[in-house]
């Protein structure tokens, strides 16, 4: 199990604690943080203040103190030593043994029904890291296979089924300890010809186990924390039917930071970036000679005085403490829509390096230069994502689902750890192009597409999709839908022209609430962890932004799923897809990978609404 390797983004995304999945001879869950590895020469600090500052704001129930960020432990392959490991445990603890027995009814050969016992992990002999087997009476051994099905709750516990309990929930020997057959009838799927069933006759059906309340209360257990189960920790919620690789099994809650200058000099802004470091030594006598020793700031303090280095670290510590909450969203636009200078510094330790484009570049075409205020190419930015939690069964909210003056963390989720005062992240470096779009353009519009009735459909929507997860009921507005929309036409255009695939592109839409500042722009990035950036192709595609919104605007107007596509609309009249518009996957969905709010609040007719001269791109001024 050493061997098995894999990515930091994967951590993040995919396998967090918590998470479930297969090793070539084992099923799995991956352990909490308080089991990873406690060296923290193995851990890499990520600096990212802003970050700590949203996670301490947002969630304050979690968090005392600016948690610290840290990569996982990074494995050497061709070192013999295993420390530098992330720790599974195994489960689900419910095997089916290869041994099967088959038996036909009524001589029908096409309706077979096949046995497989099925084994606890308390009942094996464990030999090592050596594929799980168990050893029948007589000497006969067999091969086991996790049970493909657990219990679990939306607030993300976990836990085995308790087989002998569902089984004899009918019988009237409920004591009965009997062995336990995993029986299916015929070749289907069909959950009714899938059972449990005991040697004394008790039975249950898979299609049971979905019934509410038949799986019992959830009893609080979070097989990936130490320990599992906290005295008097109590859950109302009813166990759910789960099966283990299902796409609800793990719901990631991510946060990511666009990494933006803090500082005005070179000097103060390498010290920002390894405060963890610095401050480790702020109190010593000698603390300015073990800076410049440091491997990672000695070439920042080479050949700065004393006075150089202490004025450096008082503004330093002076920004930390005025470090007031504030929206990263607001921020990261007001910094990359800046009108004066360029944005960042050039380098190779550069976080972020921008440059404005000429505006006779925009003034090219008359639909950019109606729409946008600026095109920033920007040659190299940073993003810092870290993963605070997770749910199952029911995705929580986003925090890139919230409106830019509003942003929010989900408050509910399951913790990655009791104790650790961390979270992992990891930092990618990479590319983009950002558009600052006209706020009176964007509020003629709406107030154009306001009266045909598009919006009051777009809001029954979101209706309907909130009540859905009961909560409350909350309108993004009309401009992000349609900047979302644009922001997803242009990164399948994009992809065409940077030579880099639709999947790594990734997206940020900013878009005001109703009265509060006119702030709105879209960043197309894409960004790689553990390099040092991407190749330019994205960001020198900026200077033809015109032409592809030209290009956009014409692919739009049809669809090759017309008219289903486009006789859709968000409010419940056609299907449950209540945060979709016309929009399919022949137009505007993507990879969620690339997409910041799974896909939804997306209409291609914001856009292109011909009929009555109301869409974004195709309306005249």
């Amino acid at each position: 199990m050493s061997e098995t390797t894999q990515g930091f983004s994967q951590f993040l995304f995919t396998y967090g604690p918590g998470a479930m999945f297969d090793l070539p001879d084992h099923a799995v869950i991956m352990a909490g943080l308080d089991d990873w590895s406690r060296k923290e020469q193995e851990l890499r600090t990520i600096e990212e203040s802003r970050l700590a500052q949203l996670l301490l704001t947002a969630l304050p129930e979690r968090f005392s103190a600016h948690p610290r960020f840290l990569t996982p432990p990074l494995h050497d392959q061709n070192s013999p030593d295993t420390s530098k490991s992330v720790p599974v445990r195994i489960f689900p603890e419910w095997f089916v043994a290869d041994s099967t027995s088959s038996s036909t009814e009524d001589g029908d050969q096409t309706d077979t029904l096949t046995r497989r016992p099925m084994i606890h992990y308390s009942a094996l002999t464990i030999n090592g890291s050596k594929p799980l087997e168990h050893r029948f009476a007589g000497g006969k051994a067999a091969r086991l296979n996790p049970v493909r099905f657990v219990a679990a709750c939306k607030d993300g516990h976990l836990s085995d089924i308790n087989w002998p309990r569902v089984v004899h929930q009918r019988s009237d020997n409920k004591s009965c300890t009997r062995q336990l057959h995993w029986t299916e009838r015929g070749v289907s799927s069909d959950p009714s010809d899938i059972a449990v069933q005991c040697d004394c006759g008790a039975r249950v059906a898979l299609a049971e186990l979905h019934a509410e309340g038949f799986l019992g209360t959830c009893g609080a257990f979070s097989p990936w924390l130490t320990p599992r189960h906290t005295s008097g920790e109590t859950c109302t919620e009813n166990l759910k039917l789960l099966a283990r690789s299902a796409t609800n099994a793990y719901f990631p809650q991510t946060v990511s930071i666009i990494s933006l200058p803090k500082s005005s000099d070179a000097l103060s802004e390498a010290l920002s970036d390894n405060w963890s470091e610095v401050e480790a030594y702020l109190d010593m006598p000698a603390r300015n000679d073990i800076l410049r020793r440091s491997p990672r700031l000695k070439k920042n303090l080479d050949g700065c005085s004393d006075e150089e280095i202490d004025a450096a670290i008082g503004r330093v510590q002076g920004g930390l403490a005025s470090n007031a909450p504030s929206d990263p969203r607001v921020e990261e636009f007001d910094r990359l829509g800046a009108r004066a200078g360029p944005i960042g510094s050039d380098g190779a330790d550069s976080r972020l390096f921008g440059e404005r484009l000429d505006h006779e570049v925009i003034e090219r075409c008359d639909l950019s230069r109606r729409l946008l205020e600026d095109i920033v190419q920007i040659h190299r930015l940073r993003e810092v994502a870290c993963l605070y939690g997770f749910t199952r069964l029911e995705p929580a909210p986003t925090a890139l689902e919230s409106e830019l003056d509003d942003i929010s963390l989900a408050t509910t989720g399951a913790l990655l750890s009791l104790e650790a005062d961390w979270l992992p992240a990891a930092e990618r470096f990479g590319e983009g192009i950002f558009l600052r779009f006209n706020p009176a353009a964007l509020a003629a519009w709406e107030k154009r597409i306001g009266k045909t009735g598009r919006l009051d459909s777009l809001r029954l929507g979101e209706v309907l999709e909130e009540r859905k997860f009961g909560r409350d009921p909350e309108h993004k507005g009309a401009a992000y839908w349609a900047l979302h929309s644009l922001s997803h036409a242009l990164m399948s255009e994009l992809a065409l022209e940077c030579g880099y695939p639709l999947s790594s592109l990734k997206e940020r839409v900013y878009a005001s609430m109703a009265g509060a500042d006119a702030r709105y722009g879209i960043l197309i990035y894409t960004a790689t962890a553990g390099g040092q950036g991407t190749l330019g192709g994205l960001s020198r595609t900026a200077d033809r932004i015109p032409a592809i919104l030209d290009r956009v605007r014409q692919a739009l107007r049809l669809c090759s799923n017309d008219p289903v596509c486009e006789d859709h609309h968000p409010d419940g009249s056609h299907d449950d897809r209540n945060l979709l518009g016309a929009a399919c996957h022949s137009c505007l969905l993507v990879s969620e990978t690339s997409c910041e709010a799974r896909n939804g609040r997306l209409d291609r007719k914001l856009l292109v609404r011909d009929e009555d001269d109301a869409g974004l791109l195709s309306w005249s001024s």
